[in-house]
C-alpha cells in the first residue's frame, strides 16, 4: 500500500484489534453460559480450555492469508472476512443455546462452539499484524507491539 492508504489500514487493524476482547469477557457472559446450560464449574472450565485452544491455534490464518497473499490487497479482506463468519457462526450457536432457541447442546458441542468463536480471532489477528508489518517494513516490531497491546 503507498501513503495515504498503509496509515489508514494501520488505523482500522488498531480498532479492530481494540474490539477482539470476545475472549477476554469469557468472565461476563459464563454466569449465564453456567445457569442457562446447569453447568458445574468443571464443566465451565472445560468450556473455558476449548477458549483458550482456539484463540490461540492460528496456524490455518496463516495458511490462509499465504494462499491469498498473491494478490496483496486481497489477503487481509479474505482472513478477515473468515474471521468474522467463524465468530458470528460459533458465538451465534452459542447464544442460541443460551437463549433456549436450540436445545440445550451436549458439552462437547459447546466446545466445538467455543473453538470455533475464539479460533475467530486468530484471523483478525493474522490478517492485521501481517499487513501491518508488510506496510511499515523498517517498523515492523513497532507495529506487532501496536496491534498486540
Amino acid at each position: 500500500m503507498e501513503g495515504g492508504s498503509k496509515w489508514v489500514a494501520a488505523v482500522a487493524s488498531i480498532w479492530i484489534q481494540c474490539s477482539l476482547g470476545a475472549t477476554y469477557s469469557f468472565a461476563i457472559y459464563s454466569p449465564i453460559l453456567k445457569s442457562t446450560q446447569a453447568y458445574d464449574q468443571s464443566t465451565l472450565d472445560s468450556i473455558s480450555v476449548f477458549k483458550d485452544i482456539g484463540a490461540n491455534a492460528g496456524v490455518l490464518s496463516g495458511f490462509l492469508y499465504s494462499a491469498v497473499s498473491y494478490r496483496r490487497h486481497l489477503g487481509p479482506w479474505v482472513v478477515h472476512a473468515a474471521g468474522a463468519i467463524q465468530c458470528f457462526v460459533g458465538y451465534f450457536f452459542m447464544w442460541l443455546a443460551v437463549t433456549g432457541a436450540i436445545a440445550r447442546p451436549n458439552v462437547v458441542v459447546m466446545c466445538v462452539f467455543m473453538f470455533v468463536a475464539s479460533h475467530a480471532q486468530t484471523f483478525f489477528n493474522t490478517a492485521n499484524v501481517v499487513t501491518s508489518v508488510h506496510n511499515f517494513p523498517d517498523y515492523s516490531g513497532t507495529m506487532v507491539g501496536i496491534m498486540k497491546v
